[in-house]
């Protein structure tokens, strides 16, 4: 009876855990979904901007939460079985029990999710793009809302004529393009055609439909966009057209939410909805994006899950949301509760006889880094929208075929190979110790001195190691199971992947100029610091501080990097895009010089510090100047140390990840790659994680070699 009173008690503690909704944490908030978790009684709520990445970790573990909003390929998820269909439960009452579950939600959003006849999710923020304006400033010139995009660009030429930027644009993460290329393709070639799109069907990006999307698009962007939007973060264009700067904006409905406290008291916010081409013959939609919600199958109560879901989606609580972030919502009726100033988000939505958008049909993960490359051609007009749409037509045409790709580069992979061997029998061989004189332990003591350390070693280090090795030598998308393939991993990297020597060579770029750099400015301050006083320790605090700042750094230099921000107003440059891609690699060697120079400051220092004196003062009392005193005394002695500094910065230069990771948002193009964030594109983004653990063997055995050279160089 007592075991039986046992097992009761344990069953009932796993089934009073609380469910998971790991959720992004946008422009909507937390507070909403907390308050919700707290009134169903077992749910926790966990929020973050990376919510994504976390998932992907959690899932390839086989730990889902039970509910979650994020940003993963669902298309996949759902073909492996991984989501739960929600049919049953949409055919069931809703929360109140006043009808239906399925009928609470706006005509079409449900449909965005359906595959083989199931529904798997679930939407409630309703993302919808529009274009935002000021209505004062409109009421005041005269302008009207455009109906068609032929008469936008004429707006945008009568505002630019008051002597007024048109367009504030988003131009640093070029995926702000997206909903305007995909809006245009919708209405030109209809909505079969904008799904077989997304289906990669031949012929569905080299046509001119396609052709007149980027067309209309890259003339927008050339024409209209504010000067110097090209290196602007989102929040910086937002708040360009919050201080006048531009006349509209294009953005999500999450736009009002995310600047509410910047926007000023007496702005008339506006919107209208994205105007089609003219020759478009498609009825109105509404082009919406995020906000769906799903339930993992395999979670430990999905059931649970659901029921959550019908909370947050009922009537009355959606309403909530909408009265508290002025948000749109799926939610039939809920809408009324905008505010005056999204009235215009309120009449899209009324207006709209379907939606469209990404949803299921998302970018294949393969097309990802395509379209992250075309976008930023096309902005840039740096190719013809008829060369885009080639383009991006191979790049399907391949992903339909997946033919292994012809060897591009059969002798750099040799190249690299001599350059390792090179870094590691750089130096002389070292010394063998003389172990003449000691003692040889016995096995046993042996063993137990050194076998708890080693196996530690070997369980942290080298079982990881070997693991991640065998997984480089596999296909798998860490969904379904791997399956072997050898060699060809390694092949495509080193013979076949532009990407990935483009990669190195962004990395050797920062290996050569970056390391180098900081180690010379910083020798000439430690030289220029001495001898040790005050005012000099001063300084040298001064000069080490930025190092205390760490990712603060970036968010400083991204102020000083703004288009019309101190920069280039001191070097009286007009809207230069310091951060702009194509430029970026120059401008971080400022940030890098600013940010990393402070160590190795305090490292030249202290090796200068410790010089004999007397050594110095001889050398001056023999006539030697200030620079042979250096480099016959004080080098010499302080050379190991400032080395190892050179060899850490260059390591660090090997594995540099986040700079370019925050600079562009997530989405580097092809050529700002470096191996850290094209080791994460291609694990995570294109879920194809035994080509990114190939990629993680070369860079491990880059960091080793590094290592190797800088070890044999001390002991010289």
């Amino acid at each position: 009876m007592r075991c039986l009173c046992l097992w009761l008690l344990l069953i009932c503690s796993v089934c009073a855990q609380p469910i998971e909704i790991a959720l992004f944490e946008g422009g909507e908030g937390l507070d909403y979904f907390q308050r919700c978790a707290r009134e169903f009684g077992d749910a926790v709520c966990l929020g973050d901007p990376r919510i994504s990445e976390k998932l992907r970790i959690r899932l390839l573990e086989g730990k889902p939460p039970e509910v979650t909003n994020a940003s993963l390929p669902f298309d996949q998820l759902i073909a492996k079985g991984k989501v739960q269909a929600l049919d049953r439960w949409l055919d069931g009452p809703n929360w109140e029990a006043t009808g239906r579950w399925r009928d609470d939600f706006l005509p079409g959003s449900l449909e965005r999710f359906r595959v083989g006849g199931h529904t798997y999710g679930i939407p409630l923020q309703y993302t919808v793009q529009a274009c935002y304006y000021s209505r004062a400033q409109f009421r005041a010139h005269d302008w009207p809302p455009p109906k068609t995009w032929e008469e936008w660009v004429k707006l945008c030429a009568r505002v630019e004529a008051s002597g007024q930027a048109a367009l504030a644009f988003q131009g640093r993460y070029t995926y702000y393009a997206s909903p305007l290329i995909q809006h245009c393709y919708y209405y030109l070639a209809g909505p079969q055609a904008y799904a077989e799109q997304f289906a990669l069907k031949a012929g569905s990006f080299d046509n001119p439909a396609m052709v007149e999307s980027l067309t209309l698009v890259q003339e927008l962007a050339r024409n209209h966009f504010q000067p110097g939007a090209l290196g602007m973060s989102h929040t910086e264009a937002q708040m360009e057209f919050l201080q006048g700067h531009a006349a509209m904006l294009v953005c999500g409905s999450w736009f009002k939410s995310e600047m509410r406290d910047k926007i000023p008291a007496d702005f008339e916010l506006a919107e209208f909805a994205l105007p089609p081409p003219a020759a478009s013959r498609t009825p109105p939609a509404a082009q919406v994006g995020a906000g769906y919600f799903f339930v993992f199958a395999e979670s430990a109560q999905p059931t649970r899950g659901v029921d959550y879901l019908r909370l947050i989606t009922s009537r009355t609580r959606a309403a909530e949301l909408v009265a508290a972030q002025d948000l749109p919502v799926a939610v039939r009726g809920a809408n009324e509760r905008l505010s005056a100033d999204l009235t215009g988000l309120r009449e899209i939505l009324a207006q709209a006889g379907n939606s469209f958008g990404e949803g299921l049909s998302v970018t294949h993960p393969g097309m990802a880094q395509v379209w992250a490359d075309v976008r930023f051609d096309l902005l840039q007009a740096k190719a013809t929208p008829a060369e885009l749409a080639r383009r991006l037509e191979a790049a399907a045409e391949r992903l339909r075929g997946k033919e292994d790709p012809a060897p591009l580069f059969p002798w750099r992979p040799w190249l690299l190979l001599a350059a390792v061997l090179g870094l590691v029998l750089l130096g002389k061989s070292p010394a063998q110790p003389q172990t003449s004189n000691l003692r040889r332990l016995p096995w046993p003591d042996a063993l137990w001195l050194a076998g708890p350390p080693l196996f530690l070693y070997a369980l942290f280090f080298w079982l990881p190691g070997l693991s991640a090795l065998l997984a480089s030598g596999c296909e798998w998308d860490g969904l379904s199971a791997p399956q072997w393939v050898g060699g060809a991993n390694f092949r495509q990297l080193l013979q076949s992947s532009p990407r990935f020597w483009q990669a190195l060579g962004n990395n050797l770029f920062l290996m050569a100029c970056i390391p180098t750099l900081i180690t010379l400015w910083s020798l000439l301050f430690a030289v220029l610091l001495q001898p040790d006083q005050p005012r000099h320790r001063f300084l040298r605090a001064l000069y080490f501080l930025p190092n205390l700042l760490g990712i603060g750094a970036i968010l400083i230099w991204q102020q000083i990097y703004h288009p019309q921000g101190p920069l280039n107003r001191l070097l009286g440059w007009d809207n230069f895009t310091w951060l702009s891609q194509d430029h970026l690699y120059p401008s971080m060697l400022p940030l890098a010089l600013w940010s990393a120079g402070g160590f190795q400051l305090v490292l030249c220092s202290a090796a200068l510090s410790q010089v004999p004196t007397d050594l110095v003062d001889a050398a001056r009392l023999e006539g030697a100047n200030r620079w042979q005193q250096f480099w016959a005394v004080s080098w010499p002695s302080m050379r190991g140390s400032v080395l190892a500094g050179y060899f850490l910065l260059l390591i660090g230069a090997v594995k540099s990840f986040e700079t370019i990771w925050l600079f562009t948002n997530q989405e580097p193009t092809s050529q700002v790659h470096v191996l850290g964030t094209l080791l994460v594109q291609t694990a995570f983004a294109e879920l194809k994680l035994g080509e990114a653990t190939a990629l993680a063997v070369i860079l491990l055995v880059l960091v080793l070699a590094l290592q190797r050279a800088l070890n044999r160089l001390e002991e010289e």
